[in-house]
């Protein structure tokens, strides 16, 4: 038997896996979401939720904070920043990923101390 997946289940697919990066960009969301609010101010407690459901299937944002989004429409939302220049390269990130594995995953607070001796070992041992 063959199923067809319409939009709206591969849609709501992908926001059950948390996969919102495959459903809708950012901008969509919020265009999306501009045009719910005066749909969402003007319905009654059983719409609000039916609404919710909609969006939250769409987005991929949780109800709680969909309905955050729709009742703060003015304030706050706009869209991230370009992102940053990295500061290091492959080769010193992979380094200091296998310094980090190497102890257990500590935390930066506790592995910087430790870091230049760490690196020597893993380097005398031919890990690096």
């Amino acid at each position: 038997m063959a199923s067809v997946w319409s939009k709206s289940h591969v849609l709501l697919y992908f926001s059950r896996r948390g996969d919102v990066s495959l459903t809708l960009s950012f901008q969509t969301r919020r265009e999306l979401l501009q045009q719910m609010v005066p749909r969402y101010r003007g319905a009654s407690a059983a719409q609000k939720g039916a609404l919710l459901d909609e969006i939250a299937a769409t987005t991929g944002y949780v109800r709680r904070y969909a309905m955050w989004l729709l009742n703060h429409s003015e304030e706050g939302q706009h869209p991230p920043g370009p992102r940053r220049q990295r500061r290091y390269g492959p080769e010193v990130q992979d380094a200091l990923f296998l310094a980090w594995q190497a102890s257990n995953r500590i935390c930066s607070k506790r592995l910087m101390p430790f870091l230049p001796t760490l690196i020597d070992a893993l380097e005398r041992h031919g890990h690096l």
